[in-house]
Order: structure tokens, then C-alpha cells, then sequence
């Protein structure tokens, strides 16, 4: 990835890790903005794992969420946290 990448908070079993780094990677190859972004990404997971998946991209915010175990994180790129749960 060309952008600066970080994982800030990770419950993410590895195989699930990788889908997003990956899925967030593509995602800003091919989508402009940040809307796109977390519905590319959203999209992505429901369509590899089962159950429904969240995805939160923005400069700063807040966050208090249920998630499935090991099914959680927090990832930033550049200016941008991106957000990733499944809660059911």
C-alpha cells in the first residue's frame, strides 16, 4: 500500500486480518471517496464471511459497538481510521 498504513486495535483472528488489509487496500485503489471506501469494504466482507459486518471510516469519532470475538478492528490509513466489526 502507498499510503501510510497502521493497525491500531486489533481482535482479528489472522486469516480475517489479512481480508482487510487487503480488501482495504483495493478499496482505495478503486474507490474516491470515503462513503465508497466503507461500502466497498462492507460489501467485500459479507461476501467472503458470514454474518452481517460494519464499517466505520473517518478523521475522528467515537465508537462503543458489540462484535463477535475475534471479529474487531481498527486500522489507519493516512489521515483516516477505518473501523471494521461483525456483530451478528
Amino acid at each position: 500500500m502507498s499510503l501510510p498504513f497502521q493497525e491500531k486495535i486489533m481482535d482479528l483472528d489472522e486469516t480475517i486480518k489479512q481480508s482487510c488489509i487487503d480488501f482495504i487496500d483495493k478499496a482505495f485503489m478503486e474507490e474516491k471517496n470515503e462513503k465508497d471506501i466503507a461500502e466497498f469494504i462492507r460489501m467485500k466482507f459479507e461476501e467472503k464471511e458470514e454474518g452481517k459486518w460494519n464499517v466505520i471510516i473517518g478523521k475522528e469519532f467515537g465508537s462503543h459497538v458489540v462484535h463477535k470475538s475475534r471479529r474487531y478492528g481498527l486500522f489507519q490509513v493516512g489521515e483516516l481510521n477505518i473501523l471494521i466489526w461483525q456483530s451478528g
